[in-house]
């Protein structure tokens, strides 16, 4: 599951993430919802307010090469999934 808590401060994350709006330059594919029982799979997230209950706290990058991983989000669950699966390990 890939329950996620965004924070404002990037030393706080454990993963950074910057969101692309070109699906070539993204490593992961993401679907985002709100029902945590859909974020079976580390393409498919869902974020929570409460930090404890989180598998990440994530924060959002300005620039690329900040980040740890790069993604474009999807409004297709289906169209989900790695790209470069050689980061699969961050999540």
């Amino acid at each position: 599951m890939t329950k996620l808590f965004q924070t404002d401060i990037a030393s706080e994350a454990n993963l950074k993430v910057f969101v692309t709006d070109i699906r070539s330059e993204a490593e992961l594919i993401v679907y985002e919802t709100t029902d945590q029982w859909l974020a079976t799979e580390s393409p498919i997230w869902c974020y929570t307010d409460i930090q404890s209950d989180a598998d990440k706290i994530v924060y959002f990058t300005q620039a690329q090469w900040d980040a740890d991983l790069v993604v474009y989000k999807t409004d297709v669950q289906s169209d989900a999934g790695w790209v470069d699966s050689t980061k699969s390990g961050l999540l």
